[in-house]
């Protein structure tokens, strides 16, 4: 198994392309991973805060106008 400690002195260009690797071998088992309860909990916090005030939020327009703009 590779550590933490192990990835900390590569480049970030290196770290993102391990990162997409990952990213895609696990789409390619097509298994539903198993979350830690933290995971749910945060999805539900942020869930709450949005229906509290959806101000603190952006549109889906604005999500793809900052995606499109960063590149």
């Amino acid at each position: 198994m590779v550590r933490a400690s192990d990835l900390a002195d590569l480049p970030v260009n290196e770290k993102l392309q391990l990162v997409t690797e990952l990213w895609d071998q696990i789409a390619a088992v097509r298994q539903i991973p198993v979350l830690p309860d933290w995971v749910d909990d945060e999805a539900d916090r942020r869930l709450e805060k949005m229906h509290r005030d959806a101000s603190t939020c952006m549109t889906e327009e604005e999500l793809w106008r900052r995606v499109d703009d960063s590149r």
